[in-house]
């Protein structure tokens, strides 16, 4: 993401209208400043599980909050906490040795920590890791969607889609237009989804022909699955860098068929492990691995406002086996309690009796 590319002429840019943008160059750092993820130090082993738990514990802390219903997954700073941590843990797995990591981070951190001391946290998107402001037409649309009628419906898709604007802003900063046109194109359909949304929400409900009983809304499953993680990671791994590519295979199969579903409102991912070490252990380790299934659905397209994360540990086991086996067999049969489940749940809309 940091090598050199070429950047479009000013002159190219002032023709592509509705585009408030300054020239990416102006944003370079002075010559020989380093920022702090690209100093020589960051490369140990050491310091990228240092990094790795720093960011997880952020995302322990966004879990956290939601336990019990405290804090609504569609509260409008939970779900920009969760989008900006996604963006540093993104541009982590991707090298990025910018400053962005850090502030992206910083943002979340903010947020969360509102949250937890229960005040109402401040509504700002700054625009981090040197990103230009592209495309004022999709920032005024994102604005609408916090603030216009049905803002109260689309708040989570508002509050992630002004994180993806600074994101694009960044990559633009970075590489220039064919850098960013993926990123931009994410923020569109976001955008498009979002308002749909917000425009059925305030919408008036007519009102019922007195004859015909009321409509109930339920919400029911669209389609469950059962991932076993043994095929996705290896024994006692849950990184998203832990993935191999038969695993990766396997969740662009969930995330293709997740995008063909009509009328998806949210994706429940629940993490599992055997009973094998610590309780404390594989509650964490089953949450991991759930996020990190998360964090790839998320990357193959899917709106990170969709999902909710929750890990069981061993507590729900589904098959039960023999001490006396030999270890390696024993690991072998408690495999199918090695797994995350995964919900697609939607609005199912049927007559009153």
């Amino acid at each position: 993401m940091t090598s050199k590319r070429f950047l479009p002429s000013l002159l190219a840019l002032a023709a592509l209208g509705g585009c408030a943008v300054t020239d990416p160059r102006a944003t370079d750092r002075a010559p020989g400043a380093v920022p702090p993820f690209a100093e020589s130090t960051r490369y140990t082993d050491e310091a990228q599980r240092a990094d790795h738990r720093a960011l997880q514990a952020v995302q322990d802390r966004l879990a956290a909050l939601q336990k019990d219903g405290r804090v609504p997954q569609i509260s409008y700073p939970w779900a920009k906490a969760q989008c900006w941590l996604d963006m540093a843990r993104q541009n982590y797995h991707e090298n990025d040795r910018g400053p962005v990591i850090g502030e992206a981070k910083a943002e979340s951190l903010k947020l969360v920590e509102a949250l937890e001391q229960g005040r109402t946290p401040e509504v700002s998107t700054p625009l981090i890791g040197g990103a230009v402001r592209l495309r004022d037409d999709l920032w005024a649309r994102a604005e609408r969607g916090r603030t216009g009628p049905g803002a109260a419906c689309v708040a989570a898709q508002a509050a992630c889609l002004e994180v993806q604007l600074v994101w694009m802003g960044h990559e633009y900063a970075e590489g220039g237009w064919r850098h960013a046109n993926p990123y931009i194109g994410m923020a569109e359909t976001m955008a498009a989804r979002m308002e749909a949304e917000q425009a059925a929400c305030a919408t008036p409900a007519a009102a019922p022909v007195a004859a015909a009983p009321a409509p109930v809304v339920t919400e029911r499953v669209l389609e469950r699955l059962v991932l076993a993680t043994d095929a996705v990671f290896q024994f006692d791994r849950s990184g998203l860098n832990d993935i191999g590519a038969a695993g990766r295979a396997r969740l662009d199969v969930i995330a293709d068929r997740a995008r063909s579903l009509q009328g998806i409102e949210r994706i429940v991912l629940v993490g599992h492990t055997d009973r094998l070490g610590d309780a404390d252990y594989n509650q964490a380790l089953s949450l991991r691995r759930a996020t990190a299934v998360r964090d790839h659905l998320v990357s193959r397209g899917l709106d990170a406002a969709l999902f909710t994360v929750e890990g069981k540990g061993s507590t729900e086991p589904v098959k039960t086996c023999s001490d006396g086996l030999a270890r390696a067999a024993l690991i072998q049969c408690l495999q199918d309690n090695r797994r995350v489940e995964v919900e697609i749940r939607g609005r199912l809309q049927a007559a009153a009796r």
